[in-house]
């Protein structure tokens, strides 16, 4: 279970009594949830520390499943704050600069290219998100990589370009490393933020992204 933060999860850790005990790593954590022991990896924010702590839980074990849960900027109004989101292909979104007024990224210089792994169909793609819709009736979505979270001035442009749902922030962190170690996984965004009509409410969001956890605990 990969989560920015501890306290991101507090309710649902207190829900069940469940108390995360260091594991060999200081961001590494083990607890036993109901039937599933859970090795929660808290990886802060922001896409270089995700990449480099989900890489060495990885390193570490092979999982049944890793599942991210994050917060996340909407960039479509119809999301409402607590909106959950299945997040079924990561794109980078700022990594690139700006050319003659247009935004130019890696694979416009090519740099990066769709064949390569551990791209899968052109993208960073999550092809087994189908089985988590048959617990909850999530909405699959196009997330967005950036380093530059939360600036309202650049979600047409980044709309246009990736066609993207919503920005994560730093899922590509964690899709990219599970893409190569070929580990099972879901990404599920929880949106704290809408671009386009200015709400947000991180209290509400939070407190979704543990009801939705802790249905989901209790019905995998």
């Amino acid at each position: 279970l990969a989560v920015a933060n501890l306290q991101d999860i507090g309710p649902t850790l207190t829900h069940y009594g469940a108390i995360p005990l260091v594991s060999t790593t200081p961001y590494l954590f083990t607890t036993s949830i109901l039937q599933h022991e859970v090795t929660i990896c808290q990886t802060g924010v922001g896409v270089y520390q995700t990449t480099y702590k989900t890489t060495r839980a990885l390193a570490a074990q092979k999982y049944h499943l890793a599942l991210k849960m994050s917060l996340g900027n909407a960039y479509k109004a119809e999301y409402n704050i607590g909106a959950t989101l299945n997040i079924v292909n990561e794109k980078p979104g700022d990594f690139g600069t700006m050319i003659n007024g247009e935004w130019k990224d890696h694979y416009d210089f090519e740099l990066m290219k769709r064949e390569d792994a551990p791209h899968v169909r052109g993208g960073f793609v999550n092809l087994t998100n189908a089985y988590m819709n048959v617990f909850m009736p999530f909405k699959k979505a196009v997330g967005l990589t950036v380093n530059n979270y939360g600036d309202k001035t650049q979600v047409e442009s980044r709309l246009a370009k990736y066609k993207a749902d919503c920005e994560t922030g730093d899922g590509l962190g964690f899709v990219y490393p599970c893409l190569f170690e070929k580990q099972n996984f879901y990404h599920l965004c929880v949106i704290e933020r809408n671009l386009v009509s200015g709400d947000e409410n991180f209290a509400a969001a939070q407190q979704k992204l543990n009801d939705v956890l802790i249905d989901l605990l209790e019905k995998i």
